[in-house]
């Protein structure tokens, strides 16, 4: 009996380690889904940096130039300075999760204002030329 105990045990211990493995096992990666992951991130970061660089050059035909005084390049090296101690001090003092969930919270609002800018000009060019017109034929007038 105490052996039939035995072996039970042994099996159920076999099969909780051997599906725990299974379940921690990570799925190969074939060369497609690769070959997908990197296109998709090459494609990424080339877009911004063309639409960004033609948005530039267009903005800078039309404004002049800012140019940099003694002053500004003899502050610069001061100012780099002490943003990059104050960045050490912050990564001493507080922990990395304190650190990451700044960043987290800092990257959500970078992005909701990003989204909001980009449909507030999907919205001027959709929704306010079709009914832009439609408006300007009534108008109220106040004579008696």
């Amino acid at each position: 009996m105490a052996d039939l105990a035995n072996t039970i045990v042994s099996q159920a211990v076999e099969n909780v380690t051997e599906t725990a493995k299974n379940a921690t096992g990570k799925t190969p990666s074939t060369p497609e889904g690769m070959a997908v992951a990197y296109g998709s991130l090459v494609v990424m970061a080339i877009l911004p940096i063309f639409f960004g660089s033609y948005r530039s050059v267009v903005y800078h035909k039309e404004k002049k130039p800012e140019k940099m005084t003694k002053k500004d390049a003899a502050i610069f090296p001061i100012m780099a300075s002490c943003a990059l101690f104050s960045l050490y001090v912050v990564f001493k003092l507080f922990s990395k999760e304190y650190i990451n969930l700044l960043l987290t919270g800092y990257f959500f609002f970078l992005g909701v204002l990003a989204l909001t800018h980009l449909m507030s000009v999907l919205q001027d060019e959709f929704c306010t030329t079709k009914y832009h017109q439609d408006l300007t034929a009534f108008s109220i007038s106040n004579s008696k």
